[in-house]
């Protein structure tokens, strides 16, 4: 349901009449820009940011709205805890299932019509804010204290708890190898909801209006990790080139939707400085487990990310496994529905075989949790994968293990069809909850993961190009199948279904 908003928009930088006094943390118009909170390194313990009014300020309407972007965070989405201060008690927002209404902005300035959308409550009581998400998150007053609900007449301070992955709603946060959480405030207001529908507002803070020094950071024990500053033109020019990418149709090849290019919209990008643009396209991909490292290098479309193992970095400390992963940076990328599989386009520098595994992220909405699948599958041990070898243009399919193998010195593309994903047996158990059931009408697909047996695979570079799904069928070559179109003849001359 679209929302009708007052008095929110982005664009605006006239204070409202909301009995707020900021005094001296007040800056002019021409600096009107959001807060930001970014933590780069690994949080210890869950991080808290205050804002304590001037004074108790008086609340109107049914609820209160959260204008944020979240631009990064490694885990999908940020677990949160929101909490208001009313006449010297707190009171904070708990569900451990079902959503909250979010209105979601199809545009930098707010300008177009916004666009209903849930946030997950998750098992642990905490609200999931998702990857790119930038809108309002609305708390109605009515769900207060789990739910109970609350009657407050005023808010002194506004509290926004985030969850390290130590702590998160996903099992294996503790692996990560840092947090990487950057999040856009823009204020709050007061808000009377009618029938799903934001019908009023009053402002009640203005971040864009504040210095750094208005929220406090701290963290619940252990060290604060990140801090607040305030948003320079570069990095509005930032947030307003990701809420365009974000929000453009993904791009096509033949039969394939392609869901990451390792690269971004020149057009949405093209107020950010190309030294800005590589250091945040290489931002997007975190490593968890052994080292492994990442660079954005020149390819034939454009660009391509270049993921080495350097034995030099190995620790026997660790698991044996490497990890870069990345969240989808385009809306339509989530969205898998129709799809007979995923494909990659892959260069083995090697003289010899190297393997890699792209594990695919479902969010599971009725559990709120990320499910794992891989080729990880005790009940069928070798998966069919099929190339096309653009520099020899032979087809073939091969069967492999649990990884991805590729030939030496293999330039081309990869297709595995989704009947050769499943959930590995571990992640099944209470502790991961997953139901193992791949179920693309229901559930979006949000994040990748591309793992690598770290010593089999250790000073080698694998590159990778773009990954797409696939909508045909096919053939790999003419030889056995002439009914269906080879991988060239999708490639070169198949279409993605409309409305894909």
């Amino acid at each position: 349901m679209k929302a009708k908003v007052i008095s929110v928009a982005l664009a605006s930088v006239v204070l409202a009449a909301a009995g707020v006094a900021y005094g001296t943390i007040g800056v002019s118009a021409e600096e009107a820009y959001p807060l930001v909170y970014e933590a780069t390194g690994k949080l210890e313990d869950n991080q808290t940011l205050s804002c304590t009014l001037s004074e108790e300020t008086a609340v109107t309407g049914n609820a209160i709205t959260l204008k944020v972007f979240m631009k990064n965070t490694y885990h999908y989405s940020l677990p949160v805890t929101i909490s208001v201060t009313s006449r010297g008690q707190k009171y904070e927002w708990s569900k451990t299932a079902g959503f909250e209404v979010g209105y979601a902005y199809a545009s930098p300035d707010a300008s177009e019509a916004t666009v209903s959308t849930r946030l997950q409550w998750n098992r642990a009581g905490t609200l999931e804010l998702p990857y790119m998400f930038y809108g309002e998150v609305v708390l109605p007053f009515a769900e207060l204290n789990a739910g109970a609900g609350a009657q407050i007449d005023s808010v002194s301070k506004i509290e926004i708890e985030m969850t390290a992955a130590v702590r998160s709603n996903f099992a294996s946060g503790d692996t990560w190898l840092n947090d990487g959480v950057c999040m856009y405030l823009f204020g709050a207001s007061c808000a009377n909801v009618e029938n799903g529908d934001i019908v009023q507002t009053e402002e009640l803070a203005d971040f864009t209006r504040m210095q750094p020094e208005a929220l406090e950071l701290s963290a619940k024990t252990g060290n604060v990790v990140g801090g607040v500053r305030k948003a320079s033109a570069e990095d509005f020019n930032v947030f307003e080139a990701f809420v365009a990418h974000y929000n453009a149709p993904c791009e096509t090849k033949g039969d394939m939707k392609i869901i990451e290019s390792v690269s971004y919209d020149e057009e949405a990008f093209a107020e950010v400085s190309s030294e800005r643009t590589a250091a945040e396209l290489i931002g997007k991909f975190y490593g968890s487990g052994q080292i492994a490292r990442g660079s954005i290098v020149d390819s034939v479309d454009g660009t391509a990310l270049a993921y080495t193992l350097d034995s030099s970095d190995y620790d026997g400390g660790k698991n044996s496994y490497a990890g870069l992963h990345f969240n989808f940076g385009r809306r339509a990328a989530t969205d898998w529905s129709g799809a007979k599989g995923i494909a990659v386009y892959v260069e083995n520098t090697a003289d010899y075989l190297i393997s890699f595994a792209l594990e695919i992220f479902q969010y599971n909405q009725k559990t709120g949790l990320l499910e794992q699948y891989n080729l990880n599958d005790e009940a069928q041990k070798y998966k069919t994968l099929y190339a096309y070898n653009v520099e020899t243009g032979e087809e073939f399919s091969y069967h492999t293990q649990t990884f991805m193998r590729v030939p030496a010195n293999f330039k081309g593309w990869i297709r595995i069809p989704f009947s050769q994903y499943a959930a590995p047996a571990w992640s099944m158990s209470s502790d991961y909850g997953n139901e193992g059931v791949l179920d693309f009408d229901a559930n979006p697909v949000v994040k990748i993961s591309i793992t690598r047996l770290f010593n089999p695979n250790q000073d080698t570079t694998v590159i990778l190009d773009d990954i797409a799904l696939y909508y045909s069928d096919f053939g790999v070559g003419s030889l056995f199948d002439t009914d269906k179109p080879s991988i060239r003849a999708c490639i070169e001359q198949g279409s993605v279904p409309a409305g894909a």
